[in-house]
């Protein structure tokens, strides 16, 4: 399990789930597209499948989600982005990892169960032997898990302590420190 596929999982699932997620911020297609500096266009065709979305697009995405989860002190909204993006997606890599330390060798794009249905049924079960190269590049050689870059790890961590709530008051502090972008 290479960390550009888990990168990839990510930002399918937050793709898959754009526009529930742009309507509990209460934000219109052009007024999201007005916070990213693109074309109402751009992200309708986001929303729609018709583009798909990079990393860096996701990356912005879930900086404008995080900054206005942190400005409102939303909770909803970041717990909704939890709910339908991070828990399954980490959920899903759960089962990977397990079914790699149980033996089974599942093919990079094989479907993983996330509804709690039976493994068994499930095609990801099926296996291939892969490559040593495809093993040696899923893993770190510090931990053998892969890793995700930095900033996929940071916005997952953000997304989880602010749908807590524990960490609001202080991101909207360091992000904010005069007390907010419309005070000056």
């Amino acid at each position: 399990m290479a960390a550009s596929e888990i990168e990839q999982w990510w930002i399918d699932k937050f793709q898959e789930n754009l526009g529930p997620i742009r309507k509990v911020a209460g934000w219109t297609t052009q007024q999201l597209a007005d916070e990213l500096g693109v074309a109402r266009q751009t992200v309708s065709n986001l929303e729609t499948g018709k583009s798909p979305m990079t990393k860096l697009q996701y990356l912005a995405l879930r900086t404008v989600f995080s900054a206005e989860i942190a400005r409102r002190e939303d909770r909803d909204l970041a717990r909704i982005i939890k709910t339908l993006v991070d828990d399954p997606i980490e959920q899903r890599i759960r089962e990977r990892r397990a079914q790699e330390q149980d033996g089974e060798v599942v093919a990079d794009n094989a479907p993983v169960n996330t509804d709690g249905g039976n493994l068994a049924d499930n095609a990801a079960t099926e296996k291939r032997k892969p490559s040593a190269a495809t093993l040696k590049a899923s893993k770190t050689a510090a931990t053998g898990k892969p890793t995700l870059s930095t900033a996929m790890q940071a916005l997952a961590v953000i997304t989880g302590a602010l749908a807590s709530g524990t960490a609001a008051g202080i991101i909207t502090y360091l992000m904010f420190p005069d007390g907010g972008p419309n005070k000056r």
